[in-house]
């Protein structure tokens, strides 16, 4: 693989925020040991979730940092001002005084990449920003990150975000899953529940996570109750519901619904580090894209995991293999995470009846397909969770080919990224054979306009060139060309917008304009000629990857 920065002795990764990001983290921490055996990590995270980095493996510093305090502090106004500044700066001379020379923000939020402007790291291979606080984002792989996560372009990335972070940070040893330390105390806690638990089945021990971080993601309680009555009365199974203490509201009806003594709440009555040893006891945990999800695969337990509403399997499913993803094949879907849904009807997609067969399936074994009628590829995508032949998480379909129109999109994108970006062998017959563009379906329209937009700027680049050494030219025509250069970066911008499978490689163009560096004129044009270059390149690959799918 590809790396900008192979060694590292002193690494400051930087991850503010939820429990799941953390655990997501995990392969990229280990990588960095396993390739930089005396290399020194430390992670700043949200005061809130400092405990948790505890319980993570390779790990040696944890630096918790209060949001609270700050956000509280400028509320007060007056002093209060004065407060937050010296909060964070005191952060900032506490980093500076660790002489970090490699950092990755796992954090796209503007304010680490602020701070770690203040910090002043060197090399870096996430998002910081420059002297004027715009955003700067080094490395191509987070480029694509971003580019990934844009709304319009998620349907169309089949890149596990674990992978994604990880080639950021030139990490290519990895665990091929997860990690979390369980601790004695921890299962000695969560044996002690099961034992009092009072169960009358002795079949599988199935972990339940009902809750989830938003309401059109999470399954309805009606729904939990069908299924877990199938699974306690049908397979003798054996269902405790986990869950933090405000998804009590969640789990308290479903219990009642149930009315089984073989289905208990563990809601509020664990710990994370007791969580994850209940989740190591379970057999297998049945949950949305949750944290719980995230910490099952960390402990060595299968998971079948629904994706509902914005969550989507391909970005963040379980990060190990043999586990079992559905996502429903609705038109909206993934949708927008920040917008709310009157009625999720991907949720209609999935039945109970297919999440218990699923689940005593998966508890025979690894699931490599699935009986025809079982689930409709019209409706939902079973996918099992693998790892390719470079270590790049996977998602396999198990229920017949997928009937979604955009998975050839998305095979096509993972050849391009791993490709390009990677510089990973891809066979050769799936190689590009010429960068023509002759013969285009339907699925590519709009092609031909974005690789002469490409052309065009290389050209153009070669006038600004001419201008910047003879300084005899006009001011007026240096002007017109960057003016000219202008208009065409919006219209390659805009067509990525028309022609919406395109917009992930007008974006990673977009990206690559906006991280130029330096101040010498004609360095600058000669990084803004690759960046055409790129694009032209990535285009014809593109094309070929997506005839050849």
């Amino acid at each position: 693989m590809k790396k900008r920065y192979p060694h590292k002795s002193k690494v400051l990764l930087v991850n503010i925020t939820r429990l799941g990001d953390m655990l997501q983290a995990t392969p990229t921490i280990a990588g960095l040991k396993a390739e930089n055996p005396d290399c020194h990590i430390t992670v700043l995270v949200e005061k809130q979730f400092a405990d948790v980095c505890h319980v993570i493996p390779n790990i040696d510093e944890v630096l918790g940092l209060d949001l609270g305090l700050v956000c509280r502090s400028l509320d007060r106004e007056g002093d209060g001002i004065v407060d937050a500044y010296e909060y964070v700066d005191e952060m900032v001379q506490r980093l500076r005084a660790e002489s970090f020379d490699y950092c990755l923000n796992m954090s796209s939020s503007a304010y680490t990449a602020l701070l770690l402007n203040l910090v002043g790291i060197g090399r870096n291979g996430g998002w910081t920003s420059d002297e004027l606080g715009y955003r700067v984002i080094e490395s191509e792989w987070a480029q694509l990150f971003a580019t990934s996560v844009f709304h319009q372009n998620r349907q169309y990335n089949s890149l596990n975000l674990v992978d994604v972070f990880r080639c950021s940070a030139d990490v290519e040893k990895h665990p091929q899953k997860l990690l979390i330390n369980v601790t004695p105390e921890s299962l000695s806690h969560c044996e002690s529940l099961l034992s009092s638990a009072g169960f009358s089945n002795t079949g599988p021990l199935i972990a339940v996570q009902a809750g989830a971080s938003q309401a059109k993601r999470q399954w309805s309680p009606s729904r939990f109750i069908a299924l877990i009555k199938i699974l306690a009365e049908q397979h003798n199974a054996r269902v405790v519901l986990t869950g933090s203490p405000k998804e009590a509201a969640i789990v308290d009806p479903i219990v009642a619904g149930c009315r089984s003594p073989n289905v208990v709440s563990l809601v509020g009555k664990t710990t994370v580090p007791q969580l994850a040893a209940m989740l190591k006891l379970a057999d297998i945990l049945v949950t949305g894209d949750t944290g719980p999800m995230h910490m099952a695969v960390a402990v060595g337990t299968p998971v079948v995991s629904m994706f509902l509403a914005s969550a989507y399997g391909f970005e963040t499913g379980p990060y190990s293999a043999d586990n079992i993803v559905l996502q429903p094949v609705i038109g909206c879907g993934p949708c927008n995470p920040n917008k709310s849904c009157g009625r999720p009807d991907c949720h209609d997609q999935i039945t109970p009846e297919l999440i218990a067969h699923l689940t005593m399936q998966r508890l025979g074994g690894p699931v490599l397909e699935i009986s025809p009628g079982i689930a409709d590829p019209a409706k939902v995508t079973v996918y099992r969770s693998a790892f390719d032949e470079h270590g790049f998480c996977d998602l396999i379909p198990i229920n017949g080919k997928p009937l979604d129109p955009l998975d050839r999109y998305r095979r096509a994108y993972r050849q391009l990224w791993l490709e390009d970006l990677g510089g990973l062998e891809v066979a050769s017959s799936e190689l590009p054979q010429a960068p023509g563009l002759a013969v285009l379906d339907d699925g590519l329209k709009g092609l031909e306009e974005i690789v002469a937009c490409a052309q065009a700027g290389q050209e153009l680049i070669k006038s600004l060139e001419r201008c910047i050494r003879d300084v005899s030219v006009p001011a007026a025509h240096l002007g017109k060309v960057n003016d000219q250069l202008t208009a065409l970066d919006n219209k390659i911008e805009n067509l990525g917008f028309q022609f919406g499978p395109l917009e992930s490689l007008s974006r990673m163009f977009v990206f690559a304009k906006e991280n130029l560096k330096g101040s010498d004129p004609l360095d600058l044009a000669s990084q803004m000629n690759r960046a055409y270059r790129d694009l032209e390149r990535r285009c014809g690959k593109f094309a070929a990857y997506y005839r050849a799918v």
